[in-house]
């Protein structure tokens, strides 16, 4: 397991649509060792 700043932590993401997409971010986050517990993108129009 990768040991980063957010190591242990927690994470709501928040995706947008035009720009980073949620499952996007939540890729690059899993290697710093944090947990994923909802990710979403939503289009604010």
């Amino acid at each position: 397991m990768a040991k980063g700043k957010l190591a242990g932590k927690k994470l709501i993401l928040l995706g947008e649509r035009d720009g980073i997409p949620g499952p996007v971010m939540e890729a690059c986050l899993k290697d710093s060792g944090a947990d994923i517990v909802f990710s979403v993108t939503e289009c604010f129009v």
